[in-house]
């Protein structure tokens, strides 16, 4: 007969469980010999089957356990009763031959890696289910104190209130950290920040999880109170097995004296940092029986054996056995390289078929800072509502997220708190409203809540971003998908009108969305507060005119501020064209546009243009992505240094030299077209107080940007016209004198 093939890992519980086991016997061997010669001459026939009846209720107790911590886990992902059973009977091995209560951690390692779940998750359900098990004996105790009255019972009062405190006090702490106490997600915040990327993102989602997972099982009125009756049923069952224990042992046991037989063998339990060491739990029976009864000392030895076999032998054999026979069901393992489908692997976010956390990163981090749209996305998760795949960071109000609803639809969900709630709505009805274009995202739905307002987008898993598109292709592949883009915004979305001159609706843009958010942005910024000050500053090693200055001489100048009041306007445009909102859907070899924000007052394409070369000319997808230092200093002659890595790659020096050369000429006037680098700077610093909340860090990045885009406007005008046309102004090559010069 072939003998069974066991795992490793199977292998090594066996050989550590049995060698432990072996000498667990040899270091108490005198003591359990005493014990089987106590009963042995102590016991009778029927006393043993008797002994035998409790031993069994006692099993049936632990059975009752194990369908508790099932309640829990079931939360996560459903397994057999029969699994549970036999991870606890191993877990009260390890706890009779080893302190500390190592079979508790062994136990929730022997679920996590069968039901392939969280452990974490499933280690705090078996500390939290050992915490309750405390507070209920500690009350117990120290009602029966008080009851029964005990001349000696001062040290084991002491040590039951200080149990029962404990006890509650981690209880709460949890119940505290589960509700999402601000102060506690802010420690777990600080303490994971101190680990390495990896390990951060690591920490905070197995926190999370656990926060995401109780929360689930709180909400399941039914299941909670399926919990606690287990919870009442499997100690009624410990009890009742110390009962018949002490019925046979005592003769006409009853009263007090039965009540104290039923509490000792829980007392001697409770009292060790370890269940099984026979010595010590005969000793703390006696202590315990001796001071609150007047039962006769050989009686109290001889109870204390046979409660110690009822609660630890039958258990060790079922455990020995299930060391061999794996009556779990375990959830079969995904084929090597086989990708599970969106709802398997993102809508259980406890299960541990995948490691997902790479994807939560900007998720964690916001929520742990209680950041409040990540905290609103939480609750959906909790809910059922929608489960979060992909967080991205936002350079607005909104955050962007990816999801799906349990159904395998993956769709793009925006969100907004409700004061902004009219800026999302504009973008829902902008879809809306083109629902037939091919080349534009459709909209699916809106959801409008007391705290937030959301829309869903459709999602093209076969559609890649430009950015990536035109890094990985020839620059003629991705030059044609920018005149594509333009082609559509021409054809399908703009409605041009003739030639206006604006100063009102001007000097309002530039107040508004310009001048007061960098001087907002200051006052919450010390670093881009001290960049602010003085007429001049270095970028990157170039020295310019401040923020200020700049802007006063482009006042100043009376073409260069004609220009940006002189512009057509559009009754729709897209208002943020920036690279990151193109994709191309790769099966039709067509550009998607995603994401308008038509909430500009200068409405034209000039707009558009400006978004565009946001992300062209100063690397603005770079920008996001670089976690670089940026270093804030003074030169030699006393004038603010900032200092960056300036990212920005030949592809996109090429695609900015080929958009200002050849599409713009094509589609604005020249007055436009100059004007496109003051809206490229206002847009950088108009982002600042945006940038202050959700990454500090870029803030000097992106105002460094803005001052350079603001000279180089400026400079269309004040050199010569033959250094102008040397110098491309946008890009690497020459460009038109008459795109420059008046």
């Amino acid at each position: 007969m072939a003998l069974p093939r066991y795992s490793r890992g199977r292998l090594a519980l066996i050989v550590v469980a049995l060698v432990a086991l072996v000498v667990f016997a040899a270091l108490c061997w005198s003591v359990l010999e005493s014990m089987w010669t106590l009963l042995r001459e102590n016991l009778s026939g029927g006393e043993w089957v008797v002994l035998g009846v409790a031993a069994l209720v006692q099993l049936v107790g632990h059975v009752l356990r194990a369908a508790r911590t099932k309640v829990v886990i079931d939360n996560v992902r459903r397994g057999s009763l029969a699994g549970q059973f036999r991870h606890l009977s191993i877990g009260y091995l390890f706890n009779v031959v080893f302190p500390f209560r190592v079979g508790e951690v062994v136990r929730s390692y022997l679920i996590a890696k069968t039901l392939r779940i969280s452990f974490l998750y499933t280690l705090l359900a078996v500390v939290l289910e050992r915490l309750i098990d405390v507070v209920l004996v500690s009350v117990a105790f120290l009602v029966f104190l008080a009851v029964i009255g005990n001349p000696g019972s001062g040290v084991l009062a002491l040590t039951a209130a200080s149990a029962l405190v404990v006890a509650l006090a981690a209880v709460v702490a949890f119940a505290a950290f589960v509700r999402e106490n601000r102060f506690l997600m802010r420690m777990a915040w600080r303490a994971s920040s101190w680990l390495n990327t990896d390990l951060e993102n690591r920490a905070r989602f197995k926190l999370w999880s656990v926060i995401f997972g109780f929360q689930r099982f709180s909400r399941q009125r039914r299941q909670v109170a399926r919990y606690g009756v287990l919870a009442l049923a499997s100690w009624a069952c410990y009890l009742a097995a110390a009962l018949l224990v002490g019925a046979v042992v005592f003769t006409g046991l009853g009263g007090s004296d039965a009540i104290a037989a039923a509490a000792a063998p829980a007392a001697a339990v409770s009292s060790g940092v370890g269940n099984g060491e026979p010595g010590g739990y005969l000793e703390d029976i006696q202590g315990f029986l001796d001071g609150s009864t007047d039962l006769e000392a050989t009686q109290v030895i001889v109870f204390a054996a046979a409660t110690w076999v009822v609660s630890n032998v039958p258990v060790m054999v079922v455990a020995v056995v299930a060391l061999f026979v794996n009556w779990a069901r375990r959830t079969s393992a995904p084929l090597a390289g086989a990708e599970l489908a969106p709802s398997d692997r993102y809508v259980n976010k406890l299960g541990r078929d995948q490691d997902i956390s790479g994807s939560m990163t900007h998720f964690l981090d916001s929520y742990f800072q209680r950041q409040h749209l990540s905290t609103v996305m939480h609750r959906l998760e909790v809910e059922g509502n929608v489960s979060l795949v992909r967080f991205f960071k936002g350079g607005s109000n909104a955050v962007t997220l990816l999801a799906t609803n349990g159904s395998g639809e993956l769709f793009v969900k925006k969100m907004v708190p409700t004061e902004y709630a009219h800026r999302l709505k504009n973008q829902h009805d902008w879809l809306a409203e083109r629902g037939d274009h091919d080349q534009l995202v459709t909209v699916l739905r809106e959801e409008q809540s007391t705290d937030h307002y959301a829309i869903d987008l459709e999602y093209r898993p076969s559609s890649v971003p430009l950015f990536e598109y035109v890094h990985e292709h020839q620059l003629a592949a991705g030059q044609a998908k920018i005149a594509e883009v333009w082609d559509y915004m021409y054809s399908r979305v703009y409605q041009i009108g003739a030639l206006e001159h604006r100063p009102d609706v001007r000097d309002e843009y530039v107040t508004e969305r310009f001048v007061l958010r960098v001087r907002t942005a200051a006052e919450s910024h010390p670093a881009l507060a001290e960049a602010l000050k003085g007429d001049r500053i270095e970028v990157n090693g170039i020295e310019l005119d401040n923020f200020d200055r700049v802007l006063a001489r482009i006042q100043a100048h009376p073409d260069a501020w004609e220009d940006l009041a002189t512009f057509r306007s559009s009754s729709n445009i897209h208002g943020d064209l920036t690279v990151d909102n193109i994709l191309v859907d790769l099966p039709t070899d067509r550009v998607l546009v995603i994401d308008p924000s038509d909430d500009n007052q200068i409405r034209g394409p000039v707009i558009d243009f400006a978004r565009h070369m946001q992300s062209l000319l100063y690397g603005y997808e770079f920008l996001n992505d670089d976690e670089d230092p940026v270093l804030l200093g003074e030169s030699e002659g006393g004038v603010p240094e900032i200092t960056y890595r300036d990212a920005r790659s030949a592809r996109y020096a090429e695609l900015a030299d080929f958009v200002s050369t050849e599409i713009m000429p094509r589609r604005l006037l020249p007055s436009e077209q100059r004007a496109v680098l003051f809206h490229v700077g206002l847009f950088y610093g108009r982002m600042l107080t945006h940038r202050v909340a959700i990454n500090s860090g870029t803030v000097l990045k992106y105002y460094g940007a803005c001052i350079q885009a603001l000279n180089r406007f400026l400079d269309q005008y004040e050199l010569p016209a033959v250094a102008v046309q040397d110098d491309d102004v946008f890009g690497d090559a020459p460009v038109d004198e008459e795109v420059l010069v008046r």
